[in-house]
């Protein structure tokens, strides 16, 4: 699942630090292309966007669109209705549920 970014902050921080682009790509290890297509466009892969993030020292969260983000993921589950769901997959759900909710429950003891 690709990921929205601020693009006007991408490119903000690169020229903060007087970055071409191509040394931009070098040292985040992403080819120059990958750069200038996440500057046009905003979208990137995830791991991109790790490799960006650390080039920079910052966080995803503070790269990321937050509501672009909040849209892909409602609408990668709405696709999650089209498969069928067998019995066995149920019972290993609701065994994960159960289980994440009896350790979130002795956490917050």
């Amino acid at each position: 699942m690709e990921m929205k970014l601020d693009k006007a902050k991408l490119k903000q921080l690169r020229e903060s630090k007087a970055w071409s682009q191509s040394h931009f790509a070098e040292i985040s290890g992403l080819s120059l292309r990958t750069i200038q297509r996440i500057e046009k466009s905003g979208i990137a892969a995830p791991e991109s966007v790790k490799s960006i993030c650390a080039t920079f020292g910052i966080s995803i969260d503070e790269l990321s669109v937050v509501e672009e983000h909040q849209n892909e993921v409602v609408s990668a589950f709405s696709g999650l209705r089209r498969h069928k769901i067998t019995s066995m997959d149920i019972k290993a759900t609701l065994l994960s549920f159960g289980i994440a909710f009896i350790i979130a429950f002795i956490l917050t003891m």
